[in-house]
């Protein structure tokens, strides 16, 4: 094969590997867009990060709430980018809460993934109908949820959250989990990577800062061999959490 063959190929390969990493880049950028949640939606109101539990649950009906409110006035990529949203949040839910507070959010993760399955069937009234019982069920144990604490997982697993998505109150990308480590006294410390784009084709991080939060104030979702882990930390800003270092 001449030089010249040599080129083309070369670049075609170039160019294949920048478009692809470019519609990686736009796929991962949508992910890490926050929910938003017009006033006509009828959400509960947001709940502030000292009370995890409640934030992620208030966070995650309101995504549910976006979604349907989506749905309702046609706005169908809206609607399924807050839909993901509040189901990668209640997921974390489902793991980390107990009691009335975790039957919620089963109930939750229930209603979501049925009404991401009409949609896909083409079903968007069908699908409406379950996210208003979504947003009904986790409503109603906000309250409670404020009574929980979240704790830090224990430290035979903490390898396995190495890299686990880090999710917002309602449940959009806000970085990763680099690893959880023995902090001052022996209290484990979540190491954070937050804001930028993070595993873009898998490897390739943008941006973003390093925050150090007490472990015990993230809420640990299910650790997975196949898929995403995902935690939570339903603050607007890690860095500004009580015991977080930059």
């Amino acid at each position: 094969m001449g030089l010249r063959k040599i080129g083309i190929v070369a670049a075609m390969w170039v160019l294949g590997l920048a478009s692809l990493a470019g519609f990686a880049w736009a796929v991962q950028w949508l992910d890490d867009q926050p929910v938003h949640v017009p006033a006509a939606a009828g959400a509960p109101p947001a709940v502030a990060p000292d009370r995890p539990t409640a934030a992620l649950t208030a966070g995650t009906a309101r995504a549910a709430a976006a979604a349907r409110h989506g749905l309702a006035t046609g706005e169908r990529s809206e609607a399924t980018h807050a839909l993901d949203a509040a189901l990668r949040a209640a997921e974390v839910g489902h793991a980390s809460a107990h009691g009335p507070v975790g039957n919620g959010f089963t109930a939750a993760v229930k209603h979501l993934k049925g009404a991401r399955q009409d949609l896909h069937n083409g079903l968007p009234d069908a699908a409406r109908g379950k996210l208003d019982r979504a947003v009904r069920e986790l409503t109603e144990v906000v309250a409670p949820a404020g009574r929980q604490r979240p704790s830090a997982p224990p430290r035979a697993v903490w390898p396995d959250y190495r890299d686990a998505t880090l999710l917002g109150p309602e449940g959009g990308m806000i970085g990763r989990i680099r690893s959880i480590e023995g902090g001052p006294g022996g209290a484990p410390v979540a190491v954070l990577e937050v804001g930028g784009s993070q595993d873009v084709l898998g490897f390739l991080d943008f941006g973003g800062r390093t925050v150090r939060v007490p472990a015990d104030q993230v809420l640990w979702g299910p650790t997975r061999y196949i898929g995403n882990t995902m935690a939570a930390l339903p603050a607007r800003d890690p860095g500004r959490l009580p015991g977080a270092t930059g």
